[in-house]
């Protein structure tokens, strides 16, 4: 089985060395039609640490656009749950912002040291069951390295790497977060 969100980003923005879960926003924003142009880090209101996206405040920046936007996680569930879990969520017709390890240096090679040390958001779009992949707009990965043949986000991974970098990064107590909303607030 194949599916994919409804809606799309207009389009897949390439961070800086920073904000990863603010440019993750900005694709749900625009998907949505509520993008107001702005540069992602406007999203930021306050802080003195832009490049520290927690989840509450990713929260909050979504709630403040009409989004009811919840923190969850998947510590407790097996691998197969886990997928099945995710993919429950997109069929609901929604991103999920998924919080990773992330692996990947700039050439899309993978590094065991950065999965370790390195927190990271990105946004899962859909899956395609007969391939094992999940489509992904992942604001790290370079303009060239961006995927022009999937339906959708900028990047396929394959669900045993999506479950691998799910328990990467230094905040143990965020492994295999989301963050998952409905359309409005209720």
């Amino acid at each position: 089985m194949k599916f994919v969100v409804s809606k799309k980003p207009k389009e897949y923005l390439k961070q800086g060395p920073t904000g990863c879960g603010l440019y993750a926003i900005k694709g749900i924003l625009s998907a949505y039609g509520k993008d107001d142009g702005r540069n992602p880090f406007a999203y930021w209101h306050g802080g003195i640490l832009p490049f520290i996206t927690t989840r509450l405040r990713l929260i909050g920046i979504l709630c403040s656009y009409g989004f009811d936007a919840k923190w969850g996680h998947m510590r407790e569930l097996s691998d197969e749950q886990k997928i099945a879990a995710l993919q429950g969520l997109l069929r609901r017709d929604t991103p999920v912002m998924m919080h990773i390890g992330n692996g990947y240096r700039k050439d899309g090679i993978w590094s065991k040291l950065r999965w370790r040390i390195v927190s990271h958001w990105i946004t899962l779009w859909g899956f395609d069951d007969e391939k094992g992949v999940f489509y992904i707009y992942d604001p790290c990965v370079p303009l060239r390295y961006h995927d022009k043949s999937i339906p959708v986000g900028n990047v396929q991974r394959t669900y045993q790497q999506v479950l691998r970098d799910g328990s990467g990064g230094p905040r143990w107590w965020w492994r295999y977060g989301y963050i998952t909303f409905t359309h409005e607030k209720h």
